[in-house]
């Protein structure tokens, strides 16, 4: 009984703070690594003190558990923002918000109160890996608002390494197990994609977590050029001098998401040369790129198109349900009922009578350190019997990232 009357009143309090917008705003500093200037901060949002919801954890595990995440994180949001403009951060990228997709999915988002100069949103890589499509989506709507986008704890799924391309951040946050753990293999894979994609795009690295001069050097040894963590102050209620913060500096213009129209074969034809093929052939093509992906493990992103359900064959099933359970990410696209077990890992998207799709057999592949799409449309589609195909085979990563795109873009919310 007393745990039950203790629940209620737990749930009572949270739906207070939410009611009176009793969110308050703390700031913590962002520095840059090798002078230790602090060139902006990040807000982040605390309940009412002296109560359990003080800590951000307890605050926002209660609203997954009530499902009113959408709920706390408009009201956490109103909280930075008018904070922030009461304090004065009229300079560009001087002011870092958290942000759940959902909240960049509302229909009001234009009218929704937004930062006195143009911020920094933070996305965290578990909203990429839930709901890539929602995701992607919601980007576009921020960007088109003037948001620079950060990607949040960057390495603590290294399936996000593989994603990474498609979300396009202008800034990393390297997550904090990066900086204070033992180096192993994990941080290498994640130190060489980071770099690999910061050279590409010019994307900002950014450490989280540093509390001594050694987290510092691993930061630097890492690529981030800024860092935040109590090696430089604690949380504040008031910055100093918001106005005169430099903000961060972008070198590259704000990224532009690819547009996920079209098909996979749509994207890379026109930039390859098709051959032509049989089913077996491709057949083949396919398990091979499957089995780049498996070694791959857990940063492996698979997207598959099999036109229609009778193309999943039981060594299929068998082949992708392995796949399923060590990769990051694996999708199936077709016409029909997949018959996909409900506990599989597997994410299956219909293919509509009309959509192009339906004549391409697609695989596309992404890893960390690896990039490939097999596209190939159906020569006569109404003789299937016929299996001829014409067929690009590209390991170009951009090319693989816009044909992942157009999938992505299909897969259910």
């Amino acid at each position: 009984m007393g745990t039950t009357v203790k629940a209620r009143e737990s749930d009572a309090l949270f739906s207070k703070i939410l009611a009176d917008r009793l969110i308050n705003t703390r700031f913590q500093s962002i520095v840059e690594l090798e002078s230790g200037t602090v060139v902006a901060y990040e807000a982040l949002s605390r309940g009412p003190v002296d109560t359990e919801f003080h800590n951000p954890t307890a605050l926002f595990e209660r609203a997954h558990e009530l499902d009113r995440v959408t709920d706390l994180d408009l009201s956490c949001w109103l909280s930075s923002v008018r904070t922030a403009t009461e304090q004065g951060f009229t300079t560009a990228h001087t002011l870092f918000v958290n942000v759940e997709p959902g909240s960049l999915r509302r229909s009001d988002l234009a009218d929704t109160p937004h930062p006195p100069a143009a911020a920094v949103l933070e996305v965290t890589e578990r909203a990429l890996m839930n709901d890539p499509s929602g995701l992607l989506y919601a980007i576009d709507r921020a960007r088109a608002l003037g948001y620079r986008i950060a990607i949040d704890d960057l390495g603590a799924d290294p399936a996000s390494l593989a994603l990474l391309p498609l979300l396009a951040p202008d800034l990393i946050k390297l997550d904090m197990a990066l900086i204070r753990e033992r180096p192993g293999q994990d941080a290498a894979r994640v130190m060489s994609a980071v770099a690999a994609h910061a050279e590409r795009t010019g994307a900002v690295v950014l450490a989280e977590g540093v509390e001594t001069e050694k987290h510092r050097v691993t930061a630097r040894a890492l690529g981030a050029t800024y860092g935040q963590g109590w090696l430089f102050g604690r949380p504040v209620a008031e910055v100093p001098n918001a106005a005169a913060l430099t903000g961060i500096t972008f070198p590259a213009d704000p990224a532009v998401t690819v547009s996920p129209s079209g098909t996979p074969y749509e994207v890379v034809a026109p930039m390859r040369t098709p051959r032509l093929s049989n089913r077996a052939l491709l057949v083949e093509m396919s398990i091979f790129l499957e089995s780049r992906a498996l070694a791959s493990g857990n940063s492996a992103v698979v997207l598959s198109t099999f036109q229609h359900q009778r193309n999943l064959t039981p060594d299929t099933r068998r082949r992708y349900r392995a796949l399923a359970e060590t990769a990051g990410l694996v999708a199936v696209y077709m016409a029909g009922d997949a018959e996909i077990e409900r506990d599989s890992r597997i994410r299956v998207a219909q293919i509509g009578p009309t959509d192009p799709l339906l004549d391409e057999w697609d695989i596309v592949v992404l890893t960390a350190d690896f990039a490939a799409v097999l596209a190939a449309r159906e020569v006569n589609p109404s003789n299937h019997a016929e299996g001829s195909y014409e067929f690009v085979l590209t390991h170009d990563r951009d090319l693989a990232t816009a044909a992942a795109l157009t999938l992505i873009n299909r897969l259910p919310t």
